[in-house]
Formats: C-alpha cells, sequence, structure tokens
C-alpha cells in the first residue's frame, strides 16, 4: 500500500479546496517533482477509490472519497498518543485478528491497528463465525504489548466493550448496554461483538489481541437467517447510513484512554459504570460454561470483572469467571447460529 508523504500531501491539497482546481503545476513546485510525479501520485490515489478530475489549465479536482477505513482517511483526523500510529489496512484478509497476532510476533509495536473491509474468515468466542460484509461494517483488531498481569487480559474485552458504549451513548444518542463478557446491545440486539487473544509467557501477558466487530451500516435483508439472538445495526437503529470512518476515530480516541487507564488502576475504577449499562444485571440469565449449565438472577460482578450470579435453586452466590449467557429473560438468546 502506498502511504508516501508526497500521496498524503496531494490529497490534503486537494481536500483543502474544497471542490475548486488545484494546478499541478502549483503543485509540482511545492513538492518539487515534475509534473509527471504528481500524475502518478494522482493515479495511485484514483486506484483507491479517490474520483478526481483532471483538465488542462486548470488541474486536478477531488470530487469524491471513498468509503473506505484507508490510513489516509483516518489518520489525518485520528487523535491518538499510540494507538493506530502503525495502521495496516486491507480490503480483504482472512481475520484481522490473525494478522495482528503474526504482526505481535513479528514484533509490531504497541497500539497496532489491522482494519480490513471485509473479512472472510472471522471469528468470535467459542469458535463461532462473525459476519462481516465487505464496506458494512468496521472490523479492526488492536495489539496491546504494555505488560499486564495474566488475570488482566480477560478484562480487555470488557473495557473495549465500555469504550464502545460510550461513543454510542454519547455522540449517537443510542441506549447501548453491555452483555458480559463481549456484545454490545441496542435495544437488546447485537450491534458489536469483541474477541480477545493473546500469547502468555509464565505469569505475564507478553501480548493481547483485541478484535471488534461493529455493524455500522448493514440493513435488515443483510441479516437474513438464523442468529443466536437479533442483530441490528447503526443505520438501522438510527434510520440513516453512517459514516464507518467518523465511527472508528471516535471508538480508537476513546479506546487508547479506556486502555491507559485500565492497565494503570485496573477494572475496578470502571465497576461502577460497567454495571449501570449492563444488559443483565438483575435479570435472570441462563450461563453455559463448558458441559455445566446455570441458571439465576445476576447480581452485578466483582472488581475483576467477574460476574455474580445467584443461584435460582440454592439462592447462592457465584463467582462466574469465564462463561456464555445462553438466554436472557425476555430476549430471544437461546436461537442457533451466531454473530
Amino acid at each position: 500500500m502506498d502511504r508516501s508523504p508526497s500521496s498524503s500531501l496531494i490529497l490534503s491539497r486537494l481536500k483543502e479546496k474544497q471542490g475548486a482546481y488545484l494546478s499541478g503545476a502549483d503543485l509540482a513546485g511545492e513538492l518539487s517533482m515534475t509534473r509527471t510525479g504528481i500524475w502518478k501520485h494522482i493515479q495511485t490515489l484514483s486506484a483507491k477509490g479517490y474520483v478526481i478530475e483532471s483538465q488542462p489549465r486548470l488541474g486536478y479536482r477531488l470530487v469524491s472519497c471513498p468509503d473506505l477505513l484507508l490510513p489516509e482517511e483516518v489518520l489525518s483526523q485520528l487523535h491518538t498518543t499510540w494507538l493506530g500510529q502503525t495502521y495496516l489496512h486491507h480490503l480483504e484478509t482472512g481475520s484481522t485478528n490473525h494478522d495482528a497476532m503474526i504482526l505481535a510476533i513479528q514484533g509490531s509495536p504497541h497500539g497496532t491497528i489491522v482494519v480490513a473491509e471485509h473479512q472472510t474468515a472471522g471469528r468470535g468466542r467459542l469458535r463461532r463465525s462473525w459476519d462481516s460484509p465487505k464496506e458494512s461494517g468496521i472490523y479492526v483488531s488492536m495489539l496491546f504489548t504494555r505488560p499486564i498481569a495474566a488475570n488482566q487480559a480477560a478484562q480487555c474485552p470488557l473495557v473495549m466493550a465500555l469504550a464502545l458504549t460510550r461513543i454510542l451513548r454519547s455522540r449517537y444518542e443510542l441506549e447501548a448496554t453491555v452483555k458480559w463478557p463481549n456484545d454490545v446491545l441496542v435495544q437488546g440486539r447485537k450491534v458489536s461483538g469483541i474477541l480477545a487473544e493473546m500469547q502468555l509467557d509464565q505469569d505475564e501477558v507478553r501480548h493481547v489481541v483485541v478484535g471488534i466487530g461493529i455493524n455500522v451500516n448493514q440493513d435488515e435483508g443483510e441479516f437474513a437467517g438464523g442468529f443466536r439472538y437479533p442483530p441490528t445495526s447503526l443505520a438501522i437503529e438510527l434510520k440513516r447510513r453512517i459514516s464507518r470512518k467518523e465511527v472508528l476515530i471516535a471508538f480508537l480516541e476513546e479506546a487508547e484512554v479506556a486502555f491507559d487507564r485500565f492497565a494503570a488502576q485496573g477494572f475496578s475504577v470502571f465497576l461502577d459504570e460497567f454495571e449501570a449499562v449492563s444488559a443483565i444485571v438483575g435479570k435472570e440469565v441462563t450461563i453455559q460454561a463448558g458441559e455445566t449449565t446455570r441458571v439465576g438472577v445476576v447480581r452485578g460482578f466483582t472488581r475483576e470483572g467477574a460476574l455474580r450470579l445467584i443461584s435460582k435453586d440454592t439462592g447462592t452466590e457465584a463467582i462466574i469467571w469465564v462463561g456464555d449467557v445462553s438466554s436472557l429473560a425476555g430476549d430471544f438468546l437461546d436461537r442457533e447460529g451466531e454473530r
């Protein structure tokens, strides 16, 4: 992928003109390039989906930008210190989590981002597949190499789910909630799923990759088929198409702040807020953990992010560290399939 400063500067100058023509001769002089060199960069941008008109004696005019999560589109507006400073974009890949795990082994830095317009082998928890229609959602994985304790790694999806919930509530006024341990819901329907994978070195985590899929511009027709429970998208809930770039940038900025606080202070500082936006606190649930099934009412969560369940049969409290909420009173979580 071409990420040359010249291409980025040309694109920036075209955007500044707001649809007016920009002289090729002026660009060539500014960048100390030949007009042929400028033309080659214009061709590179055009190949990425930018519609650029060319007129003799007038120069170049930017007509439209592609609805893609290109580095040229995201990084120019992303205000983070470390998250996304290394940014890899794919039109198509198998799994962004898989790509990020490989990059981690190769020594890619803390905060590396892998994003794809389409995944052919997207996955969620428990080896379930994640449907990744082309250019409709956000499929992004974040690499964290800052040392954290092994028991903290499992809390990363909770922190990232909370970061997304904040954005959906504050920016889009959606009553987003978190379904422990890794889903974000809107009106009880799944809008996002999160998957964390890690490499352990004795009692310390060498790196954690957190992948997140966000349904942004899918319509109802794209959700045909069986699902574990009803999915939705931001476009469906808001009744309009949403800028995927805007959602991604807002999420990454919030995620950086949340991770820094989490790494410094632990999950306990998020506990009150996490319980306030929980989709299951106070509700009767069925939780599957391996071969064990538990039914009860969720009292809340521990300071480490484990679920506190009051057994329906005995009335005693159990602390559940790992499990899957397979049914939730009032929802339809017992269907086959998964998104």
